[in-house]
């Protein structure tokens, strides 16, 4: 492994050294919010991919124009559920012959390098062991000195190449878990509890093994989440009995398919904003199977979790339905987002489940704590709107944001969900003046009382 920051080292002298060493591996170039990736084989570049929404290979050919973008979201969403080579179904489905693919990738790779050499802060991790020869369909065989002086030659003609607004997921390890973790030691630890080195160390490592399956899991999944079974076997009776499905109820399932609908950014694709213009884009790509089939995206059903999470999520999608009006927000982007916003605690109790943290009011923290966090870096992985992503920032005031928190305050179960507001309760006043703040809380106070079960007659 070898790490520096190109402040110290141009970027074309790191190239040419791995050329000139012949190494084998992947080099990551790490913005303040992106990363990009540059695979050698031999001392050539092989492949280029980037967390920058903009910088993804199915975005970027469908800005080019080089296929219809709806075939290219079927061909991607195929390739992220049966997690097989997208540059192979390019070429076997798709109609691309391998020279104008590798035309395609070029181009992305000389537009990566022009955006990094235009940046202020990079820094560089190069991972010898990457697999990049198991892993590759199609190469590039790029030389880099020929990139950087492509790259260069642009910044002459065209001036700098700003890099558009990037993200990539919250790190779970190094400074940032250790930040987490005192950070949810201090909240999850009351001054009155006795706890000692030992126990802390304890507590550390189911901290760390918890982020361990979560980090692997943002690692190996493009923003997919596992599908419960009993979620699986109600689409498919709701496929069999009407088209397209209902998916009121189906949080899991609701995710995957916006994951789905969202994987290409282009300004010829919007994505759904309610749960029916989902439930259409679903039925067209006709992917459903694909989900079911491959184990990855399944779980066993746990009965307890799931009652949970899918009754909150009904629940809070008609308390948010009601609010919505009062609060500028459509009722059925209100419902959609509140089906989205369930999922990530979901994720966290699952883990918890099979790794349980003994201290009981630190695992209350963690449920409070971790899914808004997790919930953020899938969120952006998957590249959904900014509205649905701002929910999980948790430092910003929106409409959307305060439609659901009037919806959550009135859950049984409210503790259990993240808070789709700051903590300052006179921001919602300021958001929502003039008495539309007391209506929506009423409108969602009279759709719970109706929701709620009646008292048998004596």
């Amino acid at each position: 492994m070898i790490q520096g920051n190109l402040d110290r080292l141009h970027l074309g002298d790191l190239l040419q050294w791995l050329q000139l060493g012949r190494l084998n591996g992947r080099l990551t170039l790490l913005g303040r919010q992106s990363k990009r990736h540059l695979d050698f084989l031999d001392g050539n570049i092989v492949y280029v991919s980037s967390s920058v929404p903009q910088e993804r290979l199915a975005s970027w050919l469908a800005n080019e124009g080089l296929l219809p973008v709806e075939q290219l979201r079927r061909l991607l969403g195929l390739s992220l559920l049966r997690r097989t080579l997208f540059t192979n179904l390019l070429i076997d489905r798709g109609g691309f012959s391998v020279d104008g693919l590798r035309g395609s990738l070029t181009r992305l790779a000389e537009t990566i390098t022009s955006r990094v050499l235009a940046a202020g802060q990079i820094r560089f991790v190069f991972d010898s062991e990457y697999p990049v020869a198991q892993l590759l369909g199609m190469t590039l065989k790029v030389e880099p000195n020929t990139l950087v002086l492509e790259a260069a030659r642009r910044t002459d003609e065209n001036g700098h190449d700003a890099p558009p607004e990037e993200f990539f997921p919250t790190e779970f390890s190094g400074e940032a878990f250790d930040s987490f973790f005192w950070d949810l030691i201090r909240n999850g630890i009351s001054d009155g509890d006795r706890v000692d080195g030992e126990e802390i160390v304890e507590i550390q490592t189911a901290i760390r093994n918890i982020l361990t399956v979560l980090a692997d899991w943002l690692t190996s999944s493009p923003g997919l989440v596992p599908l419960p079974t009993s979620q699986a076997s109600r689409v498919t009776k709701r496929l069999g009995t009407q088209e397209p499905a209902d998916l009121e109820g189906l949080p899991h399932a609701v995710w995957n398919q916006m994951v789905l609908a969202c994987c290409i950014r282009s300004p010829h694709l919007q994505p759904p904003e309610t749960l029916p213009e989902l439930a259409q884009f679903a039925a067209e790509l006709d992917l459903w199977q694909e989900m079911f089939d491959n184990e990855t995206w399944l779980r066993p059903s746990a009965r307890r979790i799931d009652e949970l999470v899918e009754n909150a999520a009904v629940s809070w999608s008609a308390a948010a339905t009601a609010a919505a009006p009062h609060c500028g927000v459509s009722p059925g982007a209100a419902r959609l987002a509140a089906h989205l916003v369930t999922v990530p605690t979901d994720l966290v109790l699952w883990v918890l489940s099979t790794l349980p943290v003994s201290h009981p009011h630190l695992q209350r923290t963690l449920v409070r704590e971790l899914p808004r966090r997790l919930g953020r870096s899938l969120a952006y992985m998957a590249d959904f709107p900014p509205a649905i992503r701002q929910l999980f920032e948790g430092s910003l005031v929106t409409h959307l944001g305060a439609c659901l928190h009037l919806g959550r305050d009135a859950l049984p179960t409210s503790h259990v969900w993240p808070t789709t507001v700051p903590g300052d309760s006179d921001l919602l006043a300021t958001m929502l003046p003039d008495g539309s703040l007391a209506e929506a809380a009423a409108a969602v106070r009279e759709t719970i009382a109706k929701r709620e079960p009646r008292p048998a007659a004596s």
